[in-house]
């Protein structure tokens, strides 16, 4: 295939390939897609094997996600290291948790590995109205995980004093400093919110190493089964 002007088809015929090819333990589908062509990203993830499918975007592993059914189940790798970062801080679960954000990536995820790690969870979102009043006056979110794509939205009066923030977002802003002119921000306006939050993740550096760890752990794994498996057939 060629990048960028791959079509829907060959595109599913690649992933039917790595799904038949005992040799590959995982696959995962890199959003967006990019392609001078039209191609249904729900149509591709839902076509990788289940058991390949280790950034838990098909709509099996999502729907066990969801039903709580953690064990049987492959979770996405920016989620999962979100909940790591989390459990890291030594903070307490069954909190209140705001989830700025409802992506199959990361927010709607998030929401659910939140909520069966008994956690009282509120997802907001662009259409939510009274955004800042929401995060910080009706709910005082103790942990708060914002992948809403938004260059710093969420400003440091949005924090409660002592809360955890994740930040998942990655947006570039003009900066005539750089030689790119342009620097990467997150979601949240890391100066202010830093003065109030009580662990906060940066950006870049936070929650991307992260999520390769989570991607490589799974991998590994998959590989341990892989060779569990051709120990039983030798």
């Amino acid at each position: 295939m060629k990048p960028g002007s791959s079509c829907c088809r060959e595109v599913l015929q690649s992933i039917m390939s790595v799904n038949e090819n005992t040799s590959v333990h995982g696959l995962i589908v890199q959003l967006p897609l990019d392609s001078i062509n039209r191609i249904d990203s729900e149509l591709i993830t839902n076509a990788v094997s289940p058991d390949k499918d280790v950034d838990g975007l098909s709509c099996i592993n999502a729907g066990k996600l969801s039903r709580g059914d953690l064990k049987d189940c492959f979770i996405p790798c920016t989620p999962n290291g979100c909940m790591e970062l989390i459990r890291q801080t030594g903070t307490a679960l069954n909190v209140h948790a705001v989830v700025i954000g409802r992506s199959k990536i990361v927010g709607a995820p998030m929401h659910d590995l939140l909520l069966w790690s008994h956690a009282t969870v509120t997802t907001c979102h662009s259409k939510t109205p009274d955004l800042p009043e929401q995060v910080l006056t009706r709910i005082r979110a103790d942990i708060l995980v914002v992948g809403a794509g938004r260059a710093e939205m969420v400003r440091g009066d949005w924090v409660k004093e002592g809360a955890v923030v994740i930040d998942c977002g990655i947006n570039h802003v003009p900066d005539e400093t750089k030689a790119s002119g342009k620097r990467v921000v997150g979601d949240v306006h890391y100066a202010s919110a830093n003065q109030r939050a009580g662990f906060i993740t940066p950006v870049p550096g936070g929650v991307g190493p992260m999520t390769v760890a989570m991607l490589m752990e799974v991998g590994i794994y998959l590989l341990l089964i892989g060779i569990q498996h051709l120990y039983v057939h030798f």
